[in-house]
C-alpha cells in the first residue's frame, strides 16, 4: 500500500470518527425553560385555592377577588403578561400538579417549609403569619403554659405532611398526634378538636377565622405568644431558576413601591398580616 493510500485511509478515519462524536449532540433534545415559555406564550398558568381573604370566589359567576387576586394580577400587569387562573388545587395535591406541569406557579399563600422545599422553589417572604395553638372553648389548661400540652394525654390533631403536624412534632415531641391524610379536608381538624377527637389544633389565624365564619365557633386560642411565626411565599418550580428570578424581582419592587402594603390594608380587615421588611432595612 503506498503513502497516498495510508493518508486517505487515516482521512476516511478521522471524517467517520468526527461524524459519530458529533451525533449524539445533533440528535439532543432542545427543552424549552419555563422563563421562554411564558415570554413566548405571553401568559403565566397560575394554580390557585380559594381562601379568604387572601382569594374569594364568586359561587354565581365564578369571579375571584382578594388580597393575592390583586398581588398576582399586578405582577402580571408589571411583567407585561396575562395571568390565567387555569388549575383550582389542594394542600395536598399542590406540588404535585406544579411538578406535573399543571400551571407555571402556585398562586397560593403557602407557608414556607423544608419538605416543601424538596419539591419546588419558593418566592418568598411575600409575608408572615403568626402560628398559634386552638383548643376547645372552656379548656384553659395551656394558656400561657404550652409544656403542658407536651405530654402523650394531650392529643393534636394534625394533617400528614402539612404544617399542622409538622410544628406538632418539632415542638411536642412528647404528645399523640392523631393524624388525618393529606387529601382530606383541613377543616376536619377543627371538628377533631371540636368534638373531643382531639384536644389541640395548630393552625393559623385565617384558616381558623375561616373555619368559625361557617361553623359554630367551638373553639378558642390558648393565651399566649405565637408558637412561631412562618414565611409565606409562592411555590414555582425547581430547577427553574430564571423565571423564579423575574418572579422574585418584580416582587421586591412591588414591596418596596408600597403597592404590597396598600393592597394588604385593601383586604386583610380584622386579622392583621406581618409585613415583610422593606428591603432597604434589612
Amino acid at each position: 500500500m503506498n503513502k497516498t493510500s495510508v493518508l486517505a485511509l487515516i482521512l476516511a478515519f478521522i471524517a467517520l470518527t468526527t461524524v459519530f462524536m458529533k451525533q449524539p449532540s445533533q440528535n439532543k433534545t432542545y427543552h424549552e425553560t419555563r422563563l421562554e415559555q411564558v415570554k413566548r406564550t405571553g401568559v403565566i398558568r397560575c394554580g390557585y385555592m380559594v381562601w379568604p381573604p387572601f382569594l374569594k370566589k364568586d359561587m354565581r359567576t365564578g369571579a375571584l377577588d382578594g388580597l393575592l387576586y390583586d398581588l398576582i394580577e399586578e405582577i402580571g400587569r408589571q411583567l407585561k403578561l396575562k395571568i390565567e387562573w387555569t388549575t383550582e388545587t389542594t394542600w395536598g395535591q399542590m406540588l404535585t400538579d406544579l411538578s406535573m406541569n399543571r400551571f407555571d406557579m402556585a398562586c397560593v399563600p403557602a407557608f414556607v417549609n423544608p419538605a416543601r422545599a424538596r419539591e419546588a422553589d419558593f418566592i418568598s417572604p411575600l409575608f408572615y403569619a403568626p402560628i398559634n395553638l386552638y383548643a376547645r372553648k372552656g379548656d384553659t389548661r395551656f394558656d400561657n403554659n404550652y409544656e403542658a400540652a407536651n405530654v402523650a394525654e394531650v392529643k393534636f390533631a394534625a394533617q400528614d405532611g402539612q404544617f399542622t403536624g409538622v410544628v406538632a412534632n418539632e415542638m411536642f415531641p412528647n404528645a399523640t398526634k392523631v393524624s388525618i391524610p393529606q387529601l382530606t379536608g383541613g377543616e376536619d381538624l377543627y371538628v377533631m378538636v371540636g368534638t373531643n377527637k382531639a384536644d389541640v389544633i395548630i393552625s393559623d389565624p385565617y384558616s381558623y377565622a375561616n373555619f368559625t365564619t361557617k361553623n359554630d365557633d367551638s373553639l378558642r386560642l390558648v393565651l399566649g405568644s405565637p408558637l412561631r411565626v412562618a414565611a409565606i411565599g409562592f411555590p414555582v418550580p425547581s430547577n427553574e431558576p430564571a423565571f423564579k428570578n423575574m418572579l422574585a424581582t418584580t416582587v421586591i419592587y412591588l414591596q418596596d413601591s408600597g403597592f404590597f402594603d396598600k393592597t394588604i390594608k385593601k383586604h386583610e380587615g380584622t386579622i392583621k398580616t406581618l409585613r415583610a421588611a422593606k428591603h432597604y432595612e434589612e
